[in-house]
């Protein structure tokens, strides 16, 4: 088995492109106007950056960028918009860029206001952080055993969904998924450790060790759970919500179908994975690949800061108030850049050169 320090030296840092920041194997997708607008369409959490070629700090951010878009794909896509091409010099107004690089949270496309990164730090951990820790919630968190019957006697005239995990956290799947289906689903979570709710709704407690997950569904007017029985993957479970949303299907059915389904990822999607699972070790430690690299740099006194900020696993606190376009517009030397000791590159300057469930 690979190490996570050779599976690190495996992500890619991607090179400049003649034709812009990002080369075509990145897993960040360079949108126009038009394709902006359908992106926006989809309701779905993604992370949009507004670039210029020619910038120093549009460069500097682009293997951080990239690194955050491999860890968090395909739960959260990532997008950059180049403000250098007049084609989309109207859009880049539209969305109040006026210093480079701006970067904005969409949580749910058209539907809710954008939310400007002023991080000051551009680091892959925290881009990573600032756009998994706010896909809005949209479920119910059902706390103990007793919690479940209620929540399901409650909404007993829609169509419900409940996640049985052993993990402490509501798994990002999960939320993406919530969040997709607003309106549409009541999604609920609960988290089931030793398998007591598992039991008590008349399925198996589960392995401890391999904190396998329970998708269970509850068609209108039943309070009898349907439990999936297909893969744990974005795609799949979209395929069989969609299919439970339209109604006309056989759960039955589809889900038999879910259960014969087969991955057999791609070449290209192997190579994905192989780099998302040591991306993910280094997201979620501040940078660092393994426990042994961060605590030897904590004794050089190199990473005291990443401890407290970034942790294993433990993300930043969330500020009281999130900054929108409506609380906050963004400085002309772009608000994004007030902790960088370098020089802001601003709008005004187009054209010119500049001397990872």
């Amino acid at each position: 088995m690979l190490s996570a320090r050779l599976l690190l030296s495996l992500v890619f840092v991607p090179a400049f492109a003649s034709a812009g920041l990002f080369p075509p194997d990145s897993l960040v997708k360079m949108l126009d106007a038009k394709s902006f607008k359908k992106a926006m369409k989809a309701n779905q959490t993604s992370l949009v950056a507004f670039v210029a070629p020619w910038c120093g700090h549009c460069q500097r951010l682009v293997p951080e960028y990239s690194k955050a878009a491999l860890g968090l794909h395909p739960l959260i896509p990532h997008y950059a918009v180049d403000c250098d091409d007049d084609k989309n010099k109207r859009l880049c107004s539209e969305q109040g860029v006026q210093g480079f690089p701006t970067i904005k949270l969409f949580p749910r496309g058209n539907d809710q206001r954008p939310i400007l990164y002023d991080g000051g730090e551009r680091s892959a951990s925290a881009l990573y952080y600032f756009a998994s820790r706010r896909v809005p919630g949209t479920m119910t968190k059902l706390y103990k055993t007793e919690d479940i019957i209620p929540w399901v006697e409650k909404t007993v005239d829609k169509k419900r969904t409940l996640l049985l995990t052993k993990d402490k956290k509501v798994p990002l799947l999960w939320k993406v998924l919530a969040n997709k289906y607003e309106g549409k689903l009541e999604f609920g979570t609960h988290r089931d450790r030793k398998g007591k709710s598992s039991v008590a709704l008349g399925f198996e407690a589960g392995d401890l060790v391999k904190k396998e997950s329970k998708v269970l569904v509850y068609s209108p007017g039943s309070t009898t759970p349907f439990r999936y029985g297909g893969i744990n993957k974005l795609d799949s479970l979209s395929k069989f919500f969609d299919s439970v949303i339209d109604g006309t299907a056989d759960l039955t059915v589809i889900n038999e179908e879910a259960k014969a389904e087969e991955y057999e990822p791609t070449k290209e999607e192997l190579e994905i994975q192989a780099k998302q699972e040591a991306q993910r070790i280094a997201l979620l430690h501040g940078g660092f690949s393994d426990l042994i690299d961060f605590e030897q740099a904590v004794l050089n006194g190199d990473a005291a800061n990443y401890h407290d900020v970034n942790g294993f696993g433990s993300p930043p606190p969330l500020k009281k108030k999130e900054k929108t376009e409506e609380s906050q517009a963004v400085k002309p030397d772009g608000a994004a850049e007030q902790t960088m000791k370098a020089t802001p590159t601003p709008a005004s300057h187009v054209g010119k050169s500049e001397a990872e469930l």
